[in-house]
Parts: C-alpha cells; structure tokens; sequence
C-alpha cells in the first residue's frame, strides 16, 4: 500500500487569503515536506490549500507561476514521487506545473461530468485534460476524483457509473474515493462498490484515513492520501508531525 502525505501550501502571493511572502512558504512547506519523508511516506501531493476562497477552475497567471516556484525551490527526495493539485479544479494549470517541475502527478477534482461545488458548478475537462497531457513529453499520472468531498453530483448520477466513465471515457489513471469534506471518513458502501470497479493499484483512498480505521482499508485501498491527520493535533491549520506520521505508517509498514 502506497502512502501519499498532503502538503497545503499558505495563501499564494495574489490570493485574498495571502499573508507572508513566497519564501515564507517555501520554508513552511519544506518543513512538512522533510517531516513527511522522515516519516516514511511514498510520495506527496502539493496543493494551493491556503488559495481560499478558491477560483473554479482557471487561476491566474500569477498563481502558476508562484505556485512552480515553490516546487522549484523545495528539497524532495528522488525516490519520493511528488503530485500537484490546483485547486479548485483547473487540471490545465496543475499539468502546466508538473511539466516544469518534472512532477509525477496530478489531481483533478472534477475529471469529467459536473459536480454542484461551494464555487458554483464545475464542468470537467477530461477531453482538454488528455489533450495537453498527450503533447507532454514527461509521463505524469492523472489521479482523479469521484463523487469529490465538498461537492454533490447531480440528481440520478451513481458512483458506480462515474467511475466507470473515469476509467474508460475520461482518462483516469488512478480513482480516488474521498468523504464528504476535508479529513471525513468515507463511505464503506461506496467503497465496496468503487472497489469492484476499478483495478488492482488503481483505487486511492483520499479523506478520512485515522490510526483507527487504516488496517480496515488493508486490501482495499492500493493508496492512501493522508493530510489531516498527519497534522499537529489533527488541526488542518497546522504543521504536519512527524511523530503523527510515524504513528499512522506503523499501523500498517
């Protein structure tokens, strides 16, 4: 089982929610970062967390570009397999980013169909998406949500045949499953069903994973995206915690 840690970047330079300079959050990143790896995490996935209230799905210029400059100037380890996710959902500019920074992955939110959000509804791109991934020269892995937290799909839509069109109609290389909202639990029912659908290696877990229910998602889950709770006190807001890190991995390495 593969475990990915979350890394949420501070408001960038150009967002509201902005406070500190660029090289602030270089450094406050870097310290989640060496805690993650210390911990023993296989790979991280670097968001624009603090960007709130976020844009839908096309940020500007000036995030993208802040946004590759912290990639750019952070110390990853090369067995470490790093992932960007630009957030709410523009999957253009998170593929834009992982090709300068010669990153792994991506995560798209919303890959295909529509999904109700807090910024209104969000179209997926999937055909855009493949596109530009296509005329890349890096291999680079798109990890794609179904039925996202902080979203509701629309009415008569099932997560059985999302997913399904994830995989075969959208591009998907790996699925992920989440639950309501940031650190929720997700649903067993749904996972059952998610699960029989997609293949071997191919079905992340991205919400909700605890030192209580990790060894319930062994074969299962092929991955799971841990953020929350690898932080101080389970508190979104701040640092991660080495010691969290070790906790949750020992469950189950």
């Amino acid at each position: 089982m593969k475990i990915i840690g979350v890394v949420h970047l501070k408001g960038l330079p150009g967002s509201p929610s902005n406070t500190m300079p660029l090289d602030n959050i270089v450094n406050l990143a870097q310290e989640d970062i060496d805690s993650l790896i210390s911990g023993g995490v296989d790979g991280i996935l670097i968001e624009n967390f603090g960007d709130v209230p976020f844009v839908k799905d096309d940020v500007s210029k000036r995030t993208l570009t802040n946004f590759t400059s912290v990639i750019n100037n952070l110390v990853i380890a090369k067995h470490i397999s790093v992932g960007i996710n630009v957030l709410r959902n523009d999957g253009i500019g998170a593929l834009s980013i992982a090709e300068a920074t010669k990153s792994d992955f991506v995560r798209i939110n919303i890959l295909n169909n529509i999904m109700y959000t807090d910024q209104g509804i969000i179209e997926g791109k999937a055909h855009e998406v493949a596109t530009y991934k296509n005329s890349i020269q890096h291999d680079i892995k798109i990890y794609a949500d179904v039925f996202v937290k902080h979203a509701v799909p629309p009415p008569g839509s099932t997560i059985e045949n999302h997913t399904k069109e994830l995989l075969q109609r959208a591009g998907a290389d790996v699925v992920i499953i989440t639950g309501d909202g940031t650190g929720q639990e997700i649903n067993l029912d749904d996972l059952t069903k998610v699960r029989g659908i997609v293949p071997e290696g191919k079905l992340a877990i991205g919400s909700g994973v605890t030192e209580s229910n990790i060894q319930s998602y062994i074969g299962f889950a092929d991955i799971l995206i841990i953020g929350t709770n690898f932080k101080l006190d389970g508190d979104i807001s701040k640092p991660i915690s080495n010691e969290s890190v070790k906790k949750l991995i020992g469950k189950i390495k």
